[in-house]
């Protein structure tokens, strides 16, 4: 059960819910929170196969009785993951309306039932809404498994009705260790952990993907940009039909670590040091406040991506290639 198991990193908090199981202490709800990339989706798959596996042991779900089984063939009647029906798309009322109802019937195999919401964050506002009224009267036998990458995002009140589980990077001797196991350049092992903040998973799918690649033609379109090579119309045409919020992000960790070198900070400490030159280009033709602007502005723009906004993919990408022009020429 690979999905269904866990990460080395995240033995303290699994001891806590073996303890909580076996001391019959578990609540109703639980907020996975902590940032991309640390197997907290991953985690909330193993519990729920603990919790509702016939023969678990201290390690997790013994992976061969008829519940594991069910899990494994992903048929289990008892265990349901309710995600966004495209990435980056919100969770509607709908969905949560019929998580309600199948919360407050009787689990058919008898047990729990185990609930996981993924990302939680992408509720909706009425969508969370109903979702309280669902946690403020649970089900008898059911635990909501709430992950999120954005705990802030979400209704104070939901927050406040779940025991919070926070997982945080894992060191970066235990991330090294363990994405030298997964990757096959090992030479990439350091710039991976250095873009995705140590965040182990993050860091996989960023070489797994492409995407390392994909921020590097970014970069190279920006230089373009600069130097006169390619207009914002030009570049928004290749870029509007990408990643956007991933494309913007890593847009952000840049300014960032312009604002950095325009205050004099030591390059050691930035993230994105394979692209110094431009960052310091960034830093030597802005002030620092036009960076903080510029960055505050791709956040929000960002932000209404993630949650679902309405944005012009060409427009958006237009203003921002604009935009970025005019840090260089002022």
């Amino acid at each position: 059960m690979k999905d269904w198991s866990l990460f080395p990193w995240q033995k303290a908090q699994w001891d806590q819910m073996v303890h909580c199981q076996q001391s019959d202490n578990l609540a109703h709800a639980y907020l996975l929170r902590g940032v991309p990339g640390t197997g907290k989706l991953q985690f909330a798959k193993a519990l729920s196969a603990y919790l509702l596996c016939m023969n678990p042991q201290p390690a997790g779900a013994c992976g061969q009785c008829k519940e594991c089984e069910l899990l494994k063939a992903g048929t289990h009647p008892d265990f349901t993951l309710l995600e966004p029906d495209d990435p980056g798309r919100p969770i509607r009322i709908d969905s949560i309306r019929k998580l309600n109802d199948l919360a407050h019937k009787t689990a058919q195999q008898g047990g729990r039932r185990i609930i996981i919401l993924n990302p939680a964050e992408a509720m909706n506002v009425n969508a969370a809404n109903a979702l309280l009224k669902c946690l403020e009267e649970p089900g008898e036998d059911t635990i909501f498994l709430l992950v999120s990458a954005r705990s802030g995002d979400m209704l104070p009140t939901i927050r406040s009705r779940c025991q919070q589980l926070n997982f945080s990077t894992p060191d970066r001797a235990s991330a090294e260790q363990w994405l030298s196991t997964q990757l096959d350049d090992l030479s990439l092992v350091t710039q991976l952990l250095d873009l995705t903040a140590n965040s182990p998973l993050e860091a996989k799918r960023f070489a797994e993907q492409g995407l390392l690649e994909k921020r590097e033609s970014l970069a190279d379109g920006l230089k373009g940009l600069f130097k006169g090579k390619v207009t914002p119309v030009e570049l928004a045409k290749s870029w509007q039909s990408s990643d956007l919020p991933l494309a913007l992000s890593w847009m952000i960790g840049w300014l960032d670590d312009a604002t950095k070198l325009g205050l004099s900070a030591d390059s050691d400490s930035l993230r994105n040091r394979d692209q110094l030159k431009m960052l310091e280009y960034l830093a030597r033709k802005s002030d620092v406040r036009n960076l903080l602007d510029e960055r505050d502005w791709l956040m929000s723009q960002r932000q209404s991506l993630m949650e679902g906004g309405n944005l012009n993919p060409q427009m958006l990408m237009e203003g921002v290639f604009c935009r970025s022009l005019d840090l260089v020429l002022h």
